[in-house]
């Protein structure tokens, strides 16, 4: 059972059951007394059977939000600012295409204790970190453009989703860490491949054609390595 704290003005006008969960909704949302907010958000919709394209595209945006589902009852994410708004504007999304669906904050939930919430969302996560860890270990510098930001993007939206902070972050970042120098270095392990100076000699060397820093540093790093011409 979901149980919630009302302001003594606010009344329940409307019940709704939801498998084992009782729930109490006003038209306007939930007034929620006290200080201490509730700890959970719970979002439930409904679609009509021909919006099948709409349900998924719903689906895969509570996805990327990082919530997680309760069977048949509902999605829950943890009750800060942007989930709210998250869920709130899906719920709009929702009635826009003829569906329903109510935004409800959550005290607690009687066969799902917080703890065991947590732990659900650490799972979550912890599949998806698996995933990336997974392809770290295969990368090698420079095999495929646009890969490491790619992996980089990735991980960034899922920091943003991790609200519990799970122990497979730091290895990612650590794989991470190590794909960059890889990647600065143009080889696996990043050591940077030794070179002889008669490889650069004997050379036509270009620079731009107004005098700037490229051609002093130019000038230098021949005398330096290559000749004193």
């Amino acid at each position: 059972m979901f149980t919630t704290r009302l302001s003594p003005a606010s009344q329940c006008l409307k019940k709704k059951r939801l498998d084992t969960y009782v729930i109490c909704v006003t038209p306007y949302g939930m007034d929620i007394a006290g200080e201490n907010k509730p700890p959970w958000l719970l979002f439930v919709f409904s679609l009509p059977a021909k919006r099948a394209s709409q349900r998924v595209e719903i689906w895969r945006l509570l996805k990327r939000y990082g919530s997680v589902g309760l069977g048949s009852s509902g999605y829950v994410l943890p009750n800060n600012f942007q989930n709210l708004e998250r869920f709130e504007w899906l719920a709009a999304t929702v009635r826009k295409y003829r569906g329903e669906a109510s935004v409800i904050h959550v005290e607690s939930i009687d066969n799902f204790p917080s703890k065991e919430l947590s732990e659900l969302f650490l799972e979550a996560r912890g599949r998806d970190y698996d995933a990336m860890i997974r392809e770290l270990k295969h990368y090698k510098g420079g095999s495929k453009p646009g890969q490491l930001s790619r992996l980089r993007r990735r991980f960034q939206e899922l920091a943003a989703i991790d609200f519990f902070n799970s122990p497979l972050r730091s290895r990612v970042e650590q794989l991470l860490a190590s794909a960059d120098a890889q990647q600065d270095t143009g080889v696996v392990g990043g050591a940077r491949p030794s070179r002889r100076k008669n490889e650069f000699q004997k050379r036509t060397w270009m620079t731009r054609p107004q005098p700037g820093i490229d051609r002093v540093s130019s000038a230098w790093y021949k005398t330096l390595f290559h000749s004193t011409r």
